[in-house]
């Protein structure tokens, strides 16, 4: 019996043969960007499905492009047709049930906010997340083992587009947006608000301009995979080249 518990040990594959995203899971710690050498980045966007999500989808299909949809369960039952048209233009990740704050939750709350969104967004799509972002960008290191558990990786963004902030005008968006577009990044935007469509149209074509591809996180990450110094990157000046 132990010869055989060894032998089925020793055939399990290690961490770094693992490939990218599963590895990522395993080491259970926030995620912000991928390595900069390529020509890939990802537009993600937070808090839908909602009833711009065709429109933007509308806009992905026509430049041909893959994005990552961060979605609150509770919401997918509203669209699930919705969110089943953004699983067709690229991946649906979880973004906890409620959008709740998980640090301010026992962790018997944090794991239903994950696993509640996990079962809506499977429901809806046949698809099971392997992506998660945390609501306001707070997350404990608690989290993310609990995370880990659940086969779902933590993936902030390299930068935010600003569109969440009362008073942020669209131009400004679009231009924090722009400043942002280079191989590697993961650029935060939201899906619930009218202007999102247009703004993403916006940085396509200007992203088709300078030769980049907009893909899934997931496939960003398995194409240009970060370095131990961009994992260790948080805060103002992360994702060093």
């Amino acid at each position: 019996m132990v010869a055989a518990l060894l032998a089925v040990a020793a055939a399990m594959p290690i961490p770094a043969q693992l490939p990218t995203v599963p590895r990522l899971i395993q080491a259970a710690e926030p995620v912000y960007c991928a390595g900069a050498r390529g020509h890939s980045f990802a537009l993600t966007f937070d808090d839908g499905p909602s009833p711009y999500t065709p429109a933007l989808v509308r806009e992905l299909r026509r430049a041909h492009a893959r994005a990552t949809f961060f979605d609150v369960g509770s919401r997918v039952g509203l669209w699930p047709v919705a969110a089943r048209a953004s699983a067709r233009v690229g991946e649906i990740g979880n973004h906890t049930w409620s959008h709740a704050r998980l640090p301010g939750l026992a962790p018997a709350a944090a794991r239903t906010e994950l696993v509640e969104a996990e079962t809506a967004i499977t429901r809806a799509t046949g698809t099971a997340p392997v992506l998660f972002r945390p609501p306001y960008e707070e997350a404990t290191p608690q989290i993310d083992l609990l995370a880990r558990e659940l086969g779902l990786l933590d993936v902030r963004w390299s930068a935010d587009s600003g569109d969440s902030v009362a008073g942020t005008s669209p131009r400004e968006v679009l231009r924090a947006a722009l400043r942002a577009l280079r191989p590697g990044a993961i650029i935060l935007l939201h899906d619930p608000h009218p202007t999102t469509p247009a703004l993403a149209h916006r940085v396509l074509v200007a992203a088709a301009r300078r030769g980049l591809a907009t893909v899934t996180v997931s496939e960003l990450l398995a194409r240009q995979p970060p370095s131990t110094r961009q994992l260790g990157s948080t805060g103002v000046g992360r994702c060093p080249p």
